[in-house]
């Protein structure tokens, strides 16, 4: 949607209502949700009331806006300010929507990886400290998860959590991925001391995503420790869903609960 769009719907609280109604944001009840009475209709002008139990429930019921006292408009800017990729901790501080909630729509879909996967790590090197490990399904989307080490064992346990064996695994030279093949996974890997790529044997896939999440958290001028798993998640979710991140969003943000 046009800012110029956005800024006309925000600039009225019914007409935000309708907006985030439609997106599936806002919930539209048939029946009442209490005694499944379909005798419904509106009472003043936040509420449904139920003519059969006579209870009352407000517009936010059941969805994410029920437990943010924050006006429809002011929502509406701020998932457009996300998508403008203003910095999130600046953005939503007074909507007390951020870091867990980028997490939680973030992780929802971690099904194991198959096919041709890229493996790499990235932000810390061999530096004691939280960073960040990632997978990439060629063709398909990218995982990331912090760790607090890139031992082998830590790498194994990934690997064997998110990918299907029989998969390969092109990684570098990193020790580290020694004994993928004692589990399963075909292994192949590419020397950055020779060439970036030799065939089909790359990980220009995986450190495409690395270049991006560096690029933008360059911005922050550092995180802190705690909050780093919802940065790399949030630019996670930033990172797949690129081409229609508006659309995605109020879908994701429409079935949280």
């Amino acid at each position: 949607m046009k800012l110029s769009e956005l800024i006309s719907i925000a600039g009225s609280e019914e007409k935000s209502e309708e907006f985030l109604r439609a997106k599936g944001i806002l919930k539209t009840f048939k029946f009442c949700p209490f005694c499944g009475g379909k005798s419904i209709g509106r009472v003043r002008r936040k509420f449904f009331k139920c003519y059969s139990c006579r209870r009352e429930w407000s517009v936010r019921k059941d969805s994410i806006l029920e437990d943010l006292k924050v006006p429809f408009s002011k929502f509406l800017l701020a998932v457009k300010l996300f998508v403008l990729e203003l910095p999130v901790n600046r953005a939503y501080r007074e909507l007390g929507i951020a870091y867990n909630i980028i997490y939680r729509f973030s992780t929802r879909d971690e099904r194991v990886l198959s096919g041709e996967i890229e493996m790499d790590v990235s932000f810390g090197g061999r530096r004691k400290g939280r960073r960040g490990r990632g997978l990439v399904e060629r063709r398909g989307k990218v995982r990331v998860e912090v760790v607090e080490d890139v031992s082998a064992e830590s790498i194994l346990r990934s690997a064997i959590k998110k990918v299907k064996r029989g998969s390969i695994i092109y990684t570098d030279r990193f020790r580290s991925y020694d004994g993928l093949v004692m589990y399963g996974f075909r292994h192949e890997r590419i020397d950055h001391g020779k060439r970036f790529a030799n065939g089909k044997v790359y990980i220009n896939g995986i450190e495409g995503f690395w270049s991006y999440a560096k690029e933008r958290l360059l911005k922050f001028h550092g995180v802190r420790r705690e909050n780093f798993v919802y940065y790399i998640k949030e630019l996670e979710f930033r990172y797949n869903n690129r081409d229609n991140l508006e659309e995605v969003l109020y879908k994701v943000l429409g079935g949280i609960y």
